[in-house]
């Protein structure tokens, strides 16, 4: 599903730049990590992305693909995800949408949502700093829905 916030999706010389910035190396493996994860039309795992880099870079590590997509997670480049499906979902799309989540098969789509409708009025933040927040959508998508019938 193409969408306006599929195609939000940063460059590979944009995420390569951050990294330098950040005083972090764009090592063969990083980039090879950010490729996929820009070519992905999904959520994916850790263990989906390590798969496919291992086929460009085969002696990558699994501990390159975790510590790489845990850098890129701070930097903000990138944002981890827990869908409740089991396993930590990264997506490299990081402007403002939510997700919807079938609890049967998995299915993940992005869908716009305007994060500013949620915030919280100063008197319902008990002394918080709010730094982040997800909107997770969760019911069955037409395909599972239908055999539920």
């Amino acid at each position: 599903m193409i969408t306006a916030i599929n195609k939000s999706k940063p460059s590979l010389n944009h995420l390569c730049k951050k990294l330098r910035d950040q005083g972090r190396r764009v090592t063969p493996q990083r980039r090879a990590i950010i490729q996929v994860l820009l070519e992905i039309e999904a959520h994916p795992t850790a263990e989906q992305v390590f798969t496919q880099v291992r086929d460009i870079i085969p002696g990558l590590s699994h501990a390159t693909v975790y510590n790489t997509l845990h850098e890129l997670a701070e930097m903000g480049a990138l944002v981890e995800l827990d869908l409740g499906l089991g396993e930590r979902r990264y997506d490299i799309i990081t402007t403002d949408h939510a997700h919807l989540v079938c609890l049967e098969c998995g299915r993940i789509e992005n869908v716009p949502y305007d994060h500013k409708a949620l915030e919280l009025p100063p008197e319902h933040v008990h002394g918080f700093e709010i730094v982040d927040h997800r909107v997770i959508f969760r019911g069955y998508c037409p395909s599972c829905a239908n055999q539920k019938k």
